[in-house]
């Protein structure tokens, strides 16, 4: 009973909010700062080697070989057996870089490790021994993986006795040993 329309309300022409371009254009510089942001903060915190150089200035160490991944399509034990393929090769390039590293020859004693598994230690191992057999050299490969031994998957060996059997005295070096 109490209520009367004072003034008629008018329609807009066009809405007061939201400003649809002034959002868009505030949406698309937010977005590209964060985005350049996002960009230097990932590659300031990237402390991965990108190239020997890298790896020589941060560790003050020579680079003694890189060995490249296989072809698509190829696996790792096909392209290592391949006596044509680039990562044989880059293995050949390894044993002669080791060669002439001292004055001695290539070393009696080789240790090859890393900080994470499935980086190819037991690839390096059975790839730089049969470069080094290929020269006439004896090699003796111990798998010191106690957790995860593979060496004797590579070489079709068994897996009975090993580098355990001797470290607890049951075996003598000679016993363990396999020939391949």
């Amino acid at each position: 009973n109490n209520i009367s329309v004072v003034d008629r309300a008018e329609r807009p022409s066009f809405p007061s909010s939201p400003k649809l371009l002034v959002n868009m254009m505030m949406a698309l510089v937010a977005g590209t700062a964060l985005g350049v942001a996002s960009a230097f903060g990932l590659e300031y915190m990237d402390d991965t080697f990108k190239s020997p150089e890298d790896v020589e200035s941060s560790l003050a160490m020579p680079v003694v070989g890189v060995i490249p991944k296989p072809k698509s399509g190829m696996s790792v034990s096909d392209a290592a057996g391949d006596a044509r393929s680039g990562m044989s090769e880059a293995y050949r390039s390894l044993r002669t870089a080791l060669q002439f590293a001292s004055a001695d020859g290539f070393p009696r004693t080789l240790v090859v490790t890393s900080s994470r598994p499935s980086e190819g230690k037991s690839t390096t191992c059975v790839s730089l021994a049969t470069t080094l057999t290929q020269i006439g050299m004896k090699v003796l490969l111990i798998d010191a993986d106690l957790r995860n031994p593979s060496l004797h998957k590579y070489l079709t060996l068994s897996n009975e006795m090993g580098l355990s059997n001797y470290l607890a005295g049951a075996k003598l070096p000679q016993e363990v040993a396999q020939d391949t």
